[in-house]
């Protein structure tokens, strides 16, 4: 039975140095405990998170980022007490892992644990993602399993934008994601030498690119970013309800006890950390 305060240990089986200030971990797990699926009752999907610890430095929310199927995967930046001890940390030490936790993309199979976020137009089979700086990495689960959540004749088109080509995450993917269909468009915020692709903030994207039709569409990225992604993709028919917005602020706990992570009255850790816009819109200080 999934015991929600219940922290297993995890081993760090490899550490790939992603871009500058980033590290891309991969997790195994005793197999008397879990490894993707955790348990029956709590598979993970993509959108979805986990509570990392280290005793003595703390514990925070982090979204897996790996392949379906395969060993979990966390892509860490190093920003603060919890984090800069990961970066240093070698394969074979061992962290704590809870979880998984909340509401994650509306893709098959997804379990949607409150009915007041119910998926609407299902029929509508392609997919806009809307991405900016690490805002990529709660949806590369969804792009590499793309066939198993969304089926093999969807469409996936990606807008994602970065100050710094250099600060892309997973460049060496790029390639075969294209290959397995996607329609992948990248931006950068300022010129910069060898950069011959789309200069701008992510919405510029919007004015140099057909945008895929019938479709919904994920964004997630810094907050600041989402009232103009909102306004391209009302300006280009998109509905409410085929809008979904992913928020990560402020988790402590991850199950809607230290309320934290508070908008209105609804939680991000249960009822997120992704919410349809029509149901998030009028919240005072959700955007």
């Amino acid at each position: 039975m999934f015991n929600l305060y219940e922290t297993k240990t995890a081993k760090i089986l490899k550490i790939s140095d992603h871009v500058p200030g980033i590290k891309l971990f991969e997790l195994g797990f005793d197999k008397m405990h879990f490894q993707l699926r955790f348990d029956e009752d709590a598979r993970i999907y993509p959108g979805q998170f986990i509570m990392l610890s280290l005793p003595g430095f703390g514990e925070a929310p982090f979204a897996p980022c790996n392949k379906p199927g395969k060993n979990l995967e966390l892509c860490i930046r190093a920003i603060g007490k919890l984090t800069n001890r990961m970066h240093i940390l070698k394969v074979g030490d061992k962290i704590g892992i809870r979880g998984p936790f909340g509401i994650g993309w509306p893709i098959a199979g997804a379990q949607v644990q409150s009915s007041k976020f119910k998926v609407k137009n299902e029929e509508k089979k392609n997919l806009l993602i809307v991405v900016g700086g690490l805002g990529l990495i709660p949806l590369r689960t969804l792009i590499l399993g793309k066939n198993e959540f969304l089926g093999k004749d969807a469409k996936i088109q990606i807008f994602y934008g970065a100050k710094h080509p250099s600060e892309m995450l997973f460049r060496n993917e790029y390639e075969s994601w294209q290959k397995d269909g996607v329609n992948l468009q990248l931006s950068i915020d300022k010129v910069c030498e060898d950069w011959k692709g789309c200069v701008g903030l992510v919405t510029k994207l919007f004015e140099v690119v057909s945008v895929v039709a019938d479709a919904r569409a994920f964004v997630c990225g810094p907050p600041v970013m989402y009232k103009a992604v909102l306004e391209k993709l009302k300006k280009y028919g998109f509905a409410d309800e085929d809008i979904y917005l992913s928020f990560e602020r402020r988790m402590h706990c991850g199950v809607g006890v230290c309320q934290h992570c508070g908008i209105g009255s609804h939680y991000v850790c249960k009822q997120g950390p992704v919410f349809r816009y029509d149901q998030i819109k009028n919240v005072q200080g959700a955007i």
